[in-house]
């Protein structure tokens, strides 16, 4: 007898055989019990996922002698030549080679003849969507009134290209891809059968190779077969389809983050002289990064931020798609590799708000881990007076230091690519961190109960006052904040409807944290705040007051002298202590465009 594949062998003779399509097996075996059958059935699938197995046991199940039965017998004539390929009541049609009209109008004339042995006359189309237009048309009135003992069964990997009128006659079923640790079972069952040591290492890799087909992976194991011989190794698998052990994927990863480019290339160029598939080393790394992203958004821990676990997705996804079409694979992975280097030295704007918010707050700013590869940057001048010690820091307010203390003749502004930034010569007062923890509040005890009331509101007016003064863009609206009652630990903030808007801005919940923080020394027990906006309540004060406006009209017309140093608007800016900072921690350079 001649030999044959497993593919073939090991083909799935009844619904339980099938693997991992339940929700198909289950729906046909009911229908079958039921006497509840359709006219025509559609299967949607990719490949070597079981669409043809199916309407095979599915035409056994319908002209079996014992049937129409859920369980055919497979062992009766009708079942045997089914499974065959040779029964003369179930043709199947290779629709990619019989897609002309007249194929169609010759069905349409066979399928008023009854059948010859079984119930039914089934009409089996593969690849129907490779039918033409015209066929699909002439096909249209047979298929939705067809003669009591036809049934239509079509299978496609391509259901897009199926018309609507067509989709619409018949019952859909999509199989899905079949489950690494399924497949990896069903290899060892064949192993077993076969009598060959095939490990569980090299199955599982024979699975994660396969990519959902079962047909593929069996055609994998048939070839290993011939390899190998009678014990399957998993380094004869890596080697025989160029797979990348998952080791090596880690550790290209792990070098990524820890800005090593040497051994990220390394990586590269070892697998490439072992003659491994670069492409599908560039689809594992996307496979690992998508795991230790959902992993992170699951409360896991990892090295990066998110937004830059989505940035390396992205870009070696695109890197994977533009591999098919170059020659030099190894070319563009060590340029996406060197590409996700810089993504991660970036700084993005997010991580600048959040520094600056920091240094408002008295927070020290994070240090940034160093890497082998940078963005290039302007040198940084050290000071060349030391610095006040903290015990001496001045308490002047934050937002007063740039005006007084940062003269605009120090920084000009010139319009060219890049502008190197002098910092912390004019710095006496960037120390005010130390005023984060007030040093008289905390000393007030206030146990009693009856007193948390009173304290509370004065302490809200203290808060308002110091954070609307720090920060007047973000938080000046505080002003408007009427105390309204400390109950349970949940403080209520009452303001005016016309600061909604303000109160969804993207600094509030930082900020809303950062005064739970304040209540907390203050009131010595965790409270939470929450904003109430009060229709019946009016702003006291615009924000823009119509008083100074007739006021800037006689500054319009001054001296030179006195009207150059507001003409530039970034001078100012550049000369903001906290800008300067976030220059040193961010280690860049501003730069300014012409209009």
């Amino acid at each position: 007898m001649s030999y044959r594949v497993f593919a073939r062998k090991y083909r799935p003779q009844t619904f339980a055989e099938v693997v991992g399509q339940e929700h198909i097996t289950r729906t046909l075996q009911n229908a079958v019990n039921s006497s509840r059958l359709a006219q025509a059935y559609l299967f949607v699938g990719p490949r070597g996922i079981g669409k043809t197995s199916t309407a095979r046991i599915l035409a056994k199940a319908l002209n079996c002698e014992n049937g129409p039965t859920s369980e055919p017998c497979g062992k009766c004539p009708a079942c045997l030549e089914i499974a065959d390929g040779r029964s003369l009541d179930v043709i199947e049609i290779d629709g990619a080679s019989n897609n002309g009209v007249e194929n169609i109008r010759d069905l349409r004339e066979s399928a008023a003849y009854a059948p010859t042995r079984g119930k039914f006359k089934i009409y089996l189309i593969d690849e129907v969507h490779m039918l033409s237009t015209g066929a699909f048309n002439a096909l249209l009135k047979t298929l939705e009134e067809p003669p009591l003992h036809v049934k239509f069964i079509f299978a496609t990997t391509e259901a897009q290209k199926v018309p609507a009128t067509i989709t619409s006659r018949c019952q859909r079923f999509d199989l899905r891809r079949i489950p690494a640790p399924l497949i990896k079972k069903h290899l060892l069952f064949i192993a077993e059968c076969e009598k060959i040591r095939l490990d569980e290492d090299a199955a599982d890799a024979i699975a994660r190779g396969a990519e959902g087909g079962l047909r593929d992976a069996e055609s994998m194991l048939d070839q290993m077969v011939a390899f190998c011989g009678e014990h399957i190794r998993s380094g004869d698998v890596m080697d025989v389809f160029g797979f990348t052990p998952h080791e090596v994927v880690v550790q290209l990863v792990n070098s990524l983050f820890s800005g090593n480019a040497g051994s990220a290339l390394d990586t590269v160029a070892e697998q490439s002289e072992l003659g491994k598939d670069l492409s599908r080393l560039t689809g594992e790394v996307v496979s690992h990064l998508r795991d230790l992203l959902v992993s992170q958004a699951t409360g896991g821990e990892c090295l990066i931020s998110q937004g830059k676990l989505l940035d390396l997705v992205e870009h070696f996804s695109a890197a994977e798609s533009s591999m098919k079409w170059v020659a030099d694979k190894k070319l563009q992975l060590d340029v996406a590799v060197i590409k996700a280097l810089h993504l991660l030295d970036e700084t993005s704007l997010t991580d600048v708000i959040e520094t600056l918010s920091g240094l408002y707050n008295g927070e020290p700013p994070a240090q940034r881990p160093e890497r082998s590869i940078k963005a290039p940057s302007m040198p940084i001048k050290e000071p060349s007076q030391p610095t006040l010690p903290l015990s001496s820091a001045p308490s002047t307010p934050l937002q007063s230091a740039p005006v007084e203390k940062a003269p605009v003749e120090k920084a000009p502004v010139e319009a060219t690519p890049n502008l190197k930034i002098e910092l912390f010569e004019s710095l006496p007062t960037q120390p005010p961190v130390v005023r984060t923890p007030p040093p008289v509040l905390p000393k007030t005890p206030s146990p009693a109960p009856t007193a948390a009331p009173m304290d509370a509101g004065l302490c809200w007016e203290r808060i308002a006052a110091e954070f609307s003064k720090n920060s007047v863009i973000r938080f000046g609206w505080f002003r408007e904040g009427v105390f309204g009652c400390l109950e349970n630990g949940r403080m209520t903030i009452r303001f005016p409807a016309a600061l909604r808007e303000a109160g969804s801005s993207m600094f509030m919940e930082k900020g809303i944290k950062d005064i739970e923080v304040r209540l907390l020394q203050d009131l010595g027990q965790p409270v939470k705040i929450f904003f109430e906006f009060d229709e019946s309540l009016q702003a006291s004060a615009p924000q823009p007051e119509p008083e100074p406006e007739p006021e800037p009209e006689p500054p319009k017309i001054p001296d030179p002298v006195t009207v150059q140093p507001p003409a530039d608007p970034m001078a100012e800016f550049l000369n903001d202590p906290l800008i300067e900072k976030a220059l040193e921690i961010f280690k860049g350079t501003l730069q300014t465009q012409k209009s």
